[in-house]
């Protein structure tokens, strides 16, 4: 007996203890009395579980097969999350969260959701977020978020709200919302003007992944105090200053997964304060120059996956020298990177170059006064002795974390690459002089162009009119040219060769107006002292 009494008593000192954790908790759930925190998370549960602590806080059953919430949850006054995400809820019955008048979390996002009404979420009074996310919702009826007095973030993307499903009064009372997530809907249009002026404190709107195409001028107006606006993904193919009308102070923009063919520099440029843009995935193939002129407080930029960029011009960020970080990554187009691009970035501290088409980098392409991180892998680098000194370089400077493409083969060493250099100097000083010769012959050809054409025409004249002898003879079967005088210097006789006998009559020919006495048998002209042969010589050697 005093046995039985001893274990009785035992038990009554340890049960409660077990009560309140191991005998309430659920298989495949953890729950943590001290920190009064239960996770079920792929626990199969298919309904809330009632017999858990009734003090808990946080109460998370994702990725269960949950399909209704019923009277269960109420049993959990103190709760401060509450997440259902990733089950088979089809809807929420009418205040169904009445006493959870201290839960701050509520995340039903990716259920089978279709509707919300004003009863829906009666008694969350200091509810903070608010997450539907990846619902069926078409429909946001009016009202529905007036209790919500408190709630600073609101996200409804992925549903299926169209323009005319978002209410103008959908959002009345949330007079604090700072967050509101509307992208990957049916949104055609941006909501009017009628629609945000309720929630006119608004900092962050999401707003991409619907088909807007063109965005009116002074759409976003009403608010003010906006700092960032998500435009992803929303079929724009241009955007103007007037688009931005009013949130001329925001500091983060995202216009990826557009339609841009160029890059859209004077809107931009009205955005004095931006500080971080993400232009990645539009049709531009180049960063001209200066593209991003007037962005002096940019500190991060990010241009990945576009197919058609193939060029970055090296005064592309020459103004925008406050960066601090450069993501241009997955442009497999992106060959043509110029020298010199981010020299002028002094503060520049990370900077990703991974997964493009460089095939070479070197050590001249940016400053590295503040590089902390460098990322140049999965690139076609050709490793060559720009390469060799850009690793070199890196591999020297400690402070830096980087990842760089591996080489295939024997990457030069320092030796090899001032062997290589001088050798290229001095084949570079060759061509330079050959091509500096070849340039003033050229030149001079061009200068005395005129008197070398007159030379040459003359000097063609002269060889036609000159001696020549047929077959390298001078018997009477020989051809030679004669020269005629007077008006007939421009013609050309071919005779046979001046023969002893044909001499006298051409010579009496060429003297008909002269009497020549004949002494010896030979003309007067003869018997000068000049002549020292002994028979007359050819007319055409006089």
């Amino acid at each position: 007996m005093t046995l039985i009494l001893s274990w009785l008593f035992i038990l009554v000192l340890i049960v409660p203890d077990l009560s309140s954790s191991l005998l309430h908790c659920p298989s495949r759930c953890h729950c943590d009395d001290e920190k009064l925190d239960v996770n079920c998370e792929e626990g199969h549960l298919d309904v809330v579980p009632i017999a858990l602590n009734p003090s808990i806080q946080r109460l998370v059953i994702r990725n269960n097969k949950i399909r209704i919430i019923d009277s269960s949850v109420q049993f959990y006054s103190e709760l401060t999350l509450l997440d259902l995400s990733f089950n088979y809820l089809f809807n929420i019955p009418d205040r169904t969260f009445a006493r959870q008048n201290k839960l701050q979390q509520l995340h039903l996002n990716h259920n089978k959701i279709s509707a919300v009404s004003n009863r829906t979420f009666v008694g969350l009074n200091e509810l903070l977020v608010l997450n539907l996310r990846g619902n069926l919702i078409d429909l946001i009826e009016p009202m529905t978020f007036t209790p919500l007095t408190k709630l600073e973030e609101l996200n409804l993307g992925q549903n299926r709200i169209t323009s005319v499903g978002l209410s103008i009064v959908g959002f009345h009372g949330l007079t604090d919302l700072k967050i509101l997530y509307l992208d990957d809907n049916r949104l055609e249009v941006v909501p009017p003007e009628e629609t945000f002026q309720p929630v006119d404190k608004l900092a962050e709107l999401y707003i991409g992944t619907n088909s807007l195409n063109e965005i009116k001028n002074s759409a976003f107006a009403v608010l003010s105090e906006l700092s960032l606006l998500d435009l992803r993904s929303a079929l724009l193919s241009n955007v103007t200053s007037e688009t931005f009308a009013g949130i001329e102070n925001i500091k983060s923009l995202n216009l990826a997964d557009n339609r841009f063919q160029k890059i859209p520099s004077e809107a931009l440029g009205f955005l004095k304060r931006l500080e971080d843009l993400s232009i990645g995935q539009n049709y531009f193939e180049t960063v001209s120059a200066n593209s991003f002129r007037g962005l002096s407080n940019l500190k991060r930029f990010e241009l990945r996956g576009s197919l058609f960029l193939r060029k970055i011009e090296k005064a592309a960020f020459q103004t925008n020298t406050n960066l601090e970080s450069i993501a241009i990554d997955s442009n497999k187009a992106l060959t043509d990177l110029e020298e010199e691009t981010f020299s002028g970035l002094l503060y520049l501290k990370h900077l990703s170059l991974r997964n493009n088409g460089f095939e070479r980098l070197d050590e001249n392409m940016l400053s590295w006064n503040s590089l902390r991180t460098l990322d140049i892998s999965d690139n076609p680098i050709n490793c060559d002795c720009y390469y060799s000194k850009l690793l070199h370089r890196l591999q020297t400077a400690s402070r830096i974390s980087y990842n760089a493409t591996g080489c295939p083969h024997h990457l030069p060493d320092q030796w090899e690459c001032e062997y290589i250099l001088d050798k290229n100097k001095k084949v570079i000083s060759v061509l330079v002089l050959a091509a500096a010769l070849v340039t003033a012959i050229v030149l001079t050809f061009f200068r005395f162009r005129g008197l070398l054409l007159e030379y040459a025409h003359n000097g063609c004249k002269n060889t036609s009119h000159g001696s020549v002898s047929g077959g390298g003879g001078s018997g009477a079967s020989g051809v030679r040219p004669v020269a005629l005088t007077g008006g007939e210097l421009n013609s050309v006789d071919y005779e046979k060769a001046i023969t002893e006998d044909d001499y006298v009559i051409r010579q009496s020919n060429l003297y008909s107006n002269q009497v020549q006495p004949i002494l010896n048998g030979y003309p007067a002209y003869m018997q000068q002292a000049n002549v020292y042969y002994n028979k007359p010589l050819p007319i055409t050697e006089l």
